[in-house]
Protein backbone atom coordinates (compact mmCIF):
# COMPACT_ATOMS: atom_id res chain seq x y z
CA UNK A 1 0.00 0.00 0.00
CA UNK A 2 1.08 3.44 -0.68
CA UNK A 3 0.69 6.33 1.49
CA UNK A 4 0.34 9.84 -0.57
CA UNK A 5 1.41 12.81 1.36
CA UNK A 6 1.33 16.29 1.27
CA UNK A 7 3.21 18.72 1.97
CA UNK A 8 2.21 22.00 4.00
CA UNK A 9 3.78 23.86 1.06
CA UNK A 10 1.00 22.68 -1.32
CA UNK A 11 -2.02 23.21 0.87
CA UNK A 12 -1.67 27.05 1.48
CA UNK A 13 -1.87 27.01 -2.51
CA UNK A 14 -4.81 25.37 -2.73
CA UNK A 15 -6.24 27.30 0.12
CA UNK A 16 -5.61 30.82 -1.62
CA UNK A 17 -6.88 30.11 -4.44
CA UNK A 18 -10.40 28.82 -2.99
CA UNK A 19 -10.69 32.31 -0.95
CA UNK A 20 -9.74 33.85 -4.41
CA UNK A 21 -12.70 32.39 -6.22
CA UNK A 22 -15.50 33.37 -3.14
CA UNK A 23 -14.47 36.74 -3.72
CA UNK A 24 -14.73 37.01 -7.11
CA UNK A 25 -18.36 35.55 -6.61
CA UNK A 26 -19.45 37.49 -3.68
CA UNK A 27 -17.83 40.63 -5.75
CA UNK A 28 -20.53 39.70 -8.41
CA UNK A 29 -23.27 39.22 -6.50
CA UNK A 30 -23.03 42.58 -4.34
CA UNK A 31 -25.62 45.51 -5.05
CA UNK A 32 -23.71 48.37 -7.05
CA UNK A 33 -25.20 51.71 -5.24
CA UNK A 34 -25.80 54.60 -7.68
CA UNK A 35 -24.83 58.04 -7.16
CA UNK A 36 -28.49 60.32 -7.05
CA UNK A 37 -28.84 62.73 -9.32
CA UNK A 38 -30.81 65.94 -8.52
CA UNK A 39 -33.53 66.93 -10.61
CA UNK A 40 -34.21 70.55 -11.04
CA UNK A 41 -38.01 71.64 -11.13
CA UNK A 42 -39.05 75.10 -11.73
CA UNK A 43 -43.19 76.21 -11.87
CA UNK A 44 -43.77 79.50 -13.05
CA UNK A 45 -46.78 81.57 -13.50
CA UNK A 46 -47.69 82.13 -17.02
CA UNK A 47 -46.99 85.68 -18.30
CA UNK A 48 -44.81 88.09 -20.50
CA UNK A 49 -41.15 86.82 -18.78
CA UNK A 50 -42.18 83.41 -19.16
CA UNK A 51 -41.74 81.65 -22.27
CA UNK A 52 -42.46 77.86 -23.51
CA UNK A 53 -39.96 75.77 -23.86
CA UNK A 54 -40.04 72.38 -25.79
CA UNK A 55 -40.61 69.45 -23.22
CA UNK A 56 -42.34 72.32 -20.61
CA UNK A 57 -45.75 71.20 -19.15
CA UNK A 58 -48.89 74.19 -19.16
CA UNK A 59 -51.79 73.75 -16.59
CA UNK A 60 -54.03 75.78 -15.20
CA UNK A 61 -56.33 76.48 -11.74
CA UNK A 62 -59.54 75.96 -11.76
CA UNK A 63 -62.54 78.66 -11.76
CA UNK A 64 -66.12 78.37 -11.05
CA UNK A 65 -68.71 79.76 -13.22
CA UNK A 66 -72.58 79.42 -12.73
CA UNK A 67 -75.13 79.09 -14.90
CA UNK A 68 -78.73 80.38 -13.72
CA UNK A 69 -81.52 79.14 -15.44
CA UNK A 70 -84.77 81.57 -14.93
CA UNK A 71 -88.53 79.62 -15.52
CA UNK A 72 -90.91 82.23 -15.71
CA UNK A 73 -94.64 82.09 -16.48
CA UNK A 74 -96.03 84.63 -18.74
CA UNK A 75 -100.03 84.51 -18.43
CA UNK A 76 -101.84 86.57 -21.46
CA UNK A 77 -105.57 87.81 -20.68
CA UNK A 78 -107.95 89.44 -23.43
CA UNK A 79 -110.61 90.98 -22.61
CA UNK A 80 -114.08 89.91 -24.21
CA UNK A 81 -115.75 92.47 -26.71
CA UNK A 82 -119.08 91.80 -24.31
CA UNK A 83 -117.41 92.17 -20.91
CA UNK A 84 -118.91 95.46 -20.17
CA UNK A 85 -123.01 93.53 -20.33
CA UNK A 86 -120.99 89.98 -18.67
CA UNK A 87 -123.43 90.72 -15.63
CA UNK A 88 -126.70 92.30 -17.11
CA UNK A 89 -127.16 89.58 -19.21
CA UNK A 90 -125.26 86.47 -17.99
CA UNK A 91 -125.04 86.93 -14.05
CA UNK A 92 -120.85 86.93 -14.72
CA UNK A 93 -118.92 88.22 -12.42
CA UNK A 94 -114.96 88.82 -12.15
CA UNK A 95 -114.13 88.77 -15.73
CA UNK A 96 -111.80 89.97 -17.53
CA UNK A 97 -111.75 93.76 -18.13
CA UNK A 98 -109.02 94.75 -20.01
CA UNK A 99 -106.13 93.23 -22.47
CA UNK A 100 -102.71 92.65 -20.13
CA UNK A 101 -99.96 90.42 -19.83
CA UNK A 102 -98.84 88.89 -16.33
CA UNK A 103 -95.34 87.50 -16.11
CA UNK A 104 -94.45 85.83 -12.52
CA UNK A 105 -90.59 84.20 -11.69
CA UNK A 106 -91.68 80.84 -10.55
CA UNK A 107 -87.96 79.41 -10.04
CA UNK A 108 -83.94 80.18 -10.37
CA UNK A 109 -82.01 76.78 -11.07
CA UNK A 110 -78.59 77.68 -10.36
CA UNK A 111 -75.97 75.29 -11.51
CA UNK A 112 -71.65 75.60 -11.59
CA UNK A 113 -69.74 74.93 -14.01
CA UNK A 114 -65.81 74.37 -13.67
CA UNK A 115 -64.21 76.40 -16.23
CA UNK A 116 -59.89 77.06 -17.03
CA UNK A 117 -58.99 80.22 -14.80
CA UNK A 118 -57.29 82.77 -18.14
CA UNK A 119 -55.65 84.12 -15.06
CA UNK A 120 -53.93 81.64 -13.70
CA UNK A 121 -51.60 79.66 -16.07
CA UNK A 122 -48.90 77.48 -14.60
CA UNK A 123 -45.73 76.00 -16.53
CA UNK A 124 -43.72 73.38 -15.54
CA UNK A 125 -39.89 72.95 -16.44
CA UNK A 126 -37.64 70.57 -15.85
CA UNK A 127 -33.99 69.53 -16.71
CA UNK A 128 -34.63 65.42 -15.99
CA UNK A 129 -37.44 63.55 -15.18
CA UNK A 130 -40.61 65.07 -13.86
CA UNK A 131 -42.46 63.66 -10.52
CA UNK A 132 -45.29 64.64 -9.74
CA UNK A 133 -48.84 64.76 -8.00
CA UNK A 134 -50.23 66.59 -10.54
CA UNK A 135 -52.57 62.98 -11.33
CA UNK A 136 -54.03 62.89 -8.11
CA UNK A 137 -54.88 66.75 -7.78
CA UNK A 138 -56.47 66.49 -11.08
CA UNK A 139 -58.73 63.96 -10.32
CA UNK A 140 -59.60 65.73 -6.83
CA UNK A 141 -60.50 68.73 -9.47
CA UNK A 142 -57.59 71.40 -8.03
CA UNK A 143 -56.04 71.74 -10.72
CA UNK A 144 -57.29 71.73 -14.63
CA UNK A 145 -55.95 70.35 -17.84
CA UNK A 146 -55.88 72.60 -20.83
CA UNK A 147 -58.48 70.78 -22.53
CA UNK A 148 -60.80 72.57 -25.13
CA UNK A 149 -63.56 69.83 -24.61
CA UNK A 150 -63.97 71.35 -22.02
CA UNK A 151 -66.74 73.92 -23.74
CA UNK A 152 -67.13 72.45 -26.32
CA UNK A 153 -70.03 70.22 -24.64
CA UNK A 154 -71.55 72.75 -23.56
CA UNK A 155 -74.43 74.65 -24.62
CA UNK A 156 -74.82 78.04 -24.73
CA UNK A 157 -78.40 78.73 -25.23
CA UNK A 158 -79.79 82.54 -23.41
CA UNK A 159 -83.83 83.54 -23.52
CA UNK A 160 -84.20 86.67 -25.75
CA UNK A 161 -84.95 89.49 -23.48
CA UNK A 162 -88.36 91.10 -25.44
CA UNK A 163 -91.75 92.20 -24.83
CA UNK A 164 -93.33 90.20 -27.57
CA UNK A 165 -96.92 89.99 -25.94
CA UNK A 166 -98.91 88.01 -28.23
CA UNK A 167 -102.79 89.11 -28.23
CA UNK A 168 -105.23 86.25 -28.53
CA UNK A 169 -107.83 87.83 -31.23
CA UNK A 170 -111.52 87.30 -31.01
CA UNK A 171 -112.77 86.71 -34.62
CA UNK A 172 -116.36 85.76 -34.80
CA UNK A 173 -118.34 87.73 -32.42
CA UNK A 174 -121.12 85.08 -31.62
CA UNK A 175 -124.14 87.11 -32.66
CA UNK A 176 -126.51 86.02 -35.33
CA UNK A 177 -126.89 88.91 -37.30
CA UNK A 178 -125.13 92.49 -36.46
CA UNK A 179 -127.55 94.77 -38.56
CA UNK A 180 -131.31 95.63 -38.78
CA UNK A 181 -133.39 96.45 -41.63
CA UNK A 182 -135.29 99.74 -41.01
CA UNK A 183 -138.36 100.49 -42.84
CA UNK A 184 -139.11 104.66 -43.14
CA UNK A 185 -141.98 106.32 -45.54
CA UNK A 186 -140.02 108.59 -47.92
CA UNK A 187 -142.09 111.19 -50.42
CA UNK A 188 -140.92 112.17 -53.88
CA UNK A 189 -143.17 115.24 -55.23
CA UNK A 190 -145.03 114.82 -58.83
CA UNK A 191 -146.10 117.44 -60.68
CA UNK A 192 -149.92 116.53 -62.07
CA UNK A 193 -151.57 119.54 -64.73
CA UNK A 194 -151.38 122.16 -62.71
CA UNK A 195 -150.90 120.79 -59.21
CA UNK A 196 -148.40 118.99 -57.27
CA UNK A 197 -149.17 115.46 -55.43
CA UNK A 198 -146.79 113.84 -53.30
CA UNK A 199 -146.39 109.98 -53.48
CA UNK A 200 -145.49 107.91 -50.28
CA UNK A 201 -142.92 105.07 -51.11
CA UNK A 202 -141.05 102.49 -48.55
CA UNK A 203 -137.43 102.76 -48.02
CA UNK A 204 -135.28 100.22 -46.03
CA UNK A 205 -131.56 101.47 -44.97
CA UNK A 206 -129.53 98.91 -43.20
CA UNK A 207 -128.77 100.00 -39.60
CA UNK A 208 -125.78 98.08 -37.70
CA UNK A 209 -126.61 96.81 -34.08
CA UNK A 210 -125.12 98.17 -31.51
CA UNK A 211 -122.60 96.06 -28.91
CA UNK A 212 -124.77 95.68 -26.64
CA UNK A 213 -127.63 94.49 -29.02
CA UNK A 214 -124.83 91.91 -30.69
CA UNK A 215 -124.49 90.88 -26.57
CA UNK A 216 -127.94 90.32 -26.24
CA UNK A 217 -128.66 88.25 -29.49
CA UNK A 218 -125.19 86.39 -28.41
CA UNK A 219 -126.65 85.69 -24.84
CA UNK A 220 -129.86 84.54 -26.18
CA UNK A 221 -128.08 82.04 -28.22
CA UNK A 222 -125.99 80.45 -25.14
CA UNK A 223 -129.11 80.63 -23.44
CA UNK A 224 -130.75 78.39 -26.17
CA UNK A 225 -127.76 76.43 -26.21
CA UNK A 226 -127.78 75.46 -22.36
CA UNK A 227 -131.80 74.61 -22.56
CA UNK A 228 -131.28 72.23 -26.18
CA UNK A 229 -128.89 70.48 -23.98
CA UNK A 230 -131.23 69.77 -20.86
CA UNK A 231 -133.69 68.91 -22.93
CA UNK A 232 -131.33 66.08 -24.66
CA UNK A 233 -130.12 65.08 -21.46
CA UNK A 234 -133.29 64.63 -19.66
CA UNK A 235 -134.98 62.95 -22.94
CA UNK A 236 -137.29 65.50 -23.97
CA UNK A 237 -135.61 66.15 -27.12
CA UNK A 238 -137.71 64.66 -30.15
CA UNK A 239 -134.56 63.34 -31.64
CA UNK A 240 -131.43 61.92 -29.91
CA UNK A 241 -128.01 61.74 -30.76
CA UNK A 242 -126.17 58.39 -31.58
CA UNK A 243 -123.33 59.28 -29.33
CA UNK A 244 -121.65 62.18 -27.58
CA UNK A 245 -121.04 64.48 -30.42
CA UNK A 246 -123.65 66.49 -29.78
CA UNK A 247 -123.05 67.37 -26.30
CA UNK A 248 -119.69 68.03 -26.85
CA UNK A 249 -119.87 69.79 -29.80
CA UNK A 250 -122.36 72.37 -27.48
CA UNK A 251 -120.14 72.40 -24.62
CA UNK A 252 -117.38 73.54 -27.25
CA UNK A 253 -119.80 76.36 -28.78
CA UNK A 254 -121.29 77.30 -25.14
CA UNK A 255 -117.55 77.44 -24.04
CA UNK A 256 -116.53 79.97 -27.13
CA UNK A 257 -119.75 82.12 -26.67
CA UNK A 258 -118.70 82.59 -22.71
CA UNK A 259 -115.24 83.94 -23.39
CA UNK A 260 -117.24 86.48 -25.28
CA UNK A 261 -118.16 87.84 -22.47
CA UNK A 262 -115.42 86.48 -19.43
CA UNK A 263 -112.23 87.06 -21.86
CA UNK A 264 -109.31 84.26 -22.11
CA UNK A 265 -106.35 83.36 -20.50
CA UNK A 266 -103.22 81.82 -21.74
CA UNK A 267 -100.46 80.61 -20.18
CA UNK A 268 -96.91 79.32 -21.06
CA UNK A 269 -93.57 78.90 -19.35
CA UNK A 270 -90.34 80.66 -20.88
CA UNK A 271 -86.72 79.59 -19.65
CA UNK A 272 -84.25 82.00 -19.73
CA UNK A 273 -80.37 81.60 -18.65
CA UNK A 274 -77.33 83.71 -17.94
CA UNK A 275 -73.89 83.26 -17.84
CA UNK A 276 -72.16 84.42 -14.70
CA UNK A 277 -68.51 84.41 -13.46
CA UNK A 278 -67.99 85.30 -9.39
CA UNK A 279 -65.37 87.79 -8.63
CA UNK A 280 -63.53 87.99 -5.24
CA UNK A 281 -64.48 91.26 -4.89
CA UNK A 282 -68.09 90.23 -5.16
CA UNK A 283 -68.59 88.34 -2.30
CA UNK A 284 -70.75 89.80 0.35
CA UNK A 285 -72.35 92.36 -1.24
CA UNK A 286 -75.84 92.27 -3.91
CA UNK A 287 -74.44 92.03 -7.54
CA UNK A 288 -77.47 92.93 -10.42
CA UNK A 289 -78.18 89.63 -12.24
CA UNK A 290 -81.22 90.44 -14.61
CA UNK A 291 -84.22 92.55 -14.29
CA UNK A 292 -87.77 91.87 -14.39
CA UNK A 293 -91.44 93.46 -15.04
CA UNK A 294 -94.72 91.86 -14.20
CA UNK A 295 -95.87 93.63 -17.43
CA UNK A 296 -92.61 92.74 -20.08
CA UNK A 297 -90.83 89.79 -18.19
CA UNK A 298 -87.45 89.44 -18.02
CA UNK A 299 -84.85 91.86 -19.14
CA UNK A 300 -81.21 92.69 -19.54
CA UNK A 301 -79.15 94.05 -16.17
CA UNK A 302 -79.06 96.94 -18.10
CA UNK A 303 -83.08 98.21 -19.01
CA UNK A 304 -84.01 100.08 -15.62
CA UNK A 305 -87.66 100.02 -16.57
CA UNK A 306 -87.79 96.62 -14.13
CA UNK A 307 -86.68 96.18 -10.68
CA UNK A 308 -83.37 94.22 -10.65
CA UNK A 309 -83.42 90.81 -9.15
CA UNK A 310 -79.84 90.27 -7.06
CA UNK A 311 -77.36 87.27 -6.43
CA UNK A 312 -75.93 86.91 -3.13
CA UNK A 313 -72.65 85.18 -2.08
CA UNK A 314 -71.87 84.63 1.67
CA UNK A 315 -68.85 82.98 2.42
CA UNK A 316 -68.71 80.34 5.39
CA UNK A 317 -64.58 80.93 5.48
CA UNK A 318 -63.68 77.48 5.56
CA UNK A 319 -60.30 78.09 4.29
CA UNK A 320 -59.84 81.87 5.27
CA UNK A 321 -57.51 79.99 8.56
CA UNK A 322 -55.30 78.13 6.29
CA UNK A 323 -51.81 79.43 7.38
CA UNK A 324 -49.24 79.88 4.34
CA UNK A 325 -45.53 79.49 5.09
CA UNK A 326 -44.06 81.21 2.05
CA UNK A 327 -40.45 80.81 1.90
CA UNK A 328 -38.20 83.32 1.19
CA UNK A 329 -37.87 85.06 -2.23
CA UNK A 330 -34.16 85.00 -2.43
CA UNK A 331 -33.56 81.44 -1.54
CA UNK A 332 -34.88 80.60 -5.05
CA UNK A 333 -37.41 77.86 -3.90
CA UNK A 334 -40.67 79.80 -4.02
CA UNK A 335 -41.21 78.43 -7.28
CA UNK A 336 -40.06 75.24 -6.79
CA UNK A 337 -44.06 74.02 -5.69
CA UNK A 338 -47.00 72.98 -7.07
CA UNK A 339 -49.65 75.59 -7.40
CA UNK A 340 -53.62 74.49 -7.01
CA UNK A 341 -56.45 75.97 -5.72
CA UNK A 342 -58.78 74.88 -2.74
CA UNK A 343 -61.99 76.29 -3.11
CA UNK A 344 -64.47 77.87 -0.39
CA UNK A 345 -68.03 77.08 0.66
CA UNK A 346 -70.15 79.50 -0.60
CA UNK A 347 -73.97 80.32 0.20
CA UNK A 348 -75.56 81.84 -2.63
CA UNK A 349 -79.07 83.37 -2.79
CA UNK A 350 -80.87 85.18 -5.60
CA UNK A 351 -83.86 87.49 -4.56
CA UNK A 352 -85.56 90.26 -6.06
CA UNK A 353 -86.14 92.43 -3.29
CA UNK A 354 -89.18 90.79 -1.94
CA UNK A 355 -88.99 86.94 -1.93
CA UNK A 356 -85.96 84.42 -2.15
CA UNK A 357 -86.11 82.84 -5.87
CA UNK A 358 -83.32 80.43 -5.50
CA UNK A 359 -80.72 78.84 -3.14
CA UNK A 360 -77.55 76.92 -3.31
CA UNK A 361 -74.35 75.89 -1.51
CA UNK A 362 -71.73 75.59 -3.70
CA UNK A 363 -67.89 75.59 -3.99
CA UNK A 364 -66.38 78.57 -5.42
CA UNK A 365 -62.59 78.19 -6.38
CA UNK A 366 -61.98 81.89 -6.99
CA UNK A 367 -63.31 82.57 -3.01
CA UNK A 368 -60.50 79.86 -1.86
CA UNK A 369 -56.56 80.23 -1.54
CA UNK A 370 -53.96 79.23 -3.96
CA UNK A 371 -51.51 76.95 -2.29
CA UNK A 372 -48.01 75.37 -2.63
CA UNK A 373 -47.34 71.50 -2.72
CA UNK A 374 -44.03 70.45 -3.18
CA UNK A 375 -43.80 69.46 -6.89
CA UNK A 376 -41.95 65.78 -6.32
CA UNK A 377 -44.02 65.01 -3.39
CA UNK A 378 -46.19 61.54 -4.94
CA UNK A 379 -49.52 61.44 -3.14
CA UNK A 380 -49.99 57.76 -2.13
Amino acid sequence: MRLKVYYKSEIMKKLTALFAAVLVIAGACTTIKEVPVTVKTEILPLGDSVKLHEGSLLYSLPLTAFDFTVVAEKTTQTAGPYHKYADQFLGLKDVIKENRTIWTIRQVNIKPIVEIDPDKYYVIESDGLIELNALALRKAGLILDINPGLYSTREYYYGNFSNDVKKSAIRDMGSDSYYDIEQDTAYRVVELDTAFVRIPYVLERRRQLTLEEQAENTARILLELREGRHLILTGEATVFPQDRAAIDEINRLEEEYITLFSGKSSTEIRRFRFFFVPEKEMEGRPVILFRFSSETGVLDASDISGRPVVVEMITENKVTNINIIENDLSSGEKYNKLFYRVPEVVNIRVTDGRATLGYSRQLIYQFGKVITLPANYILR
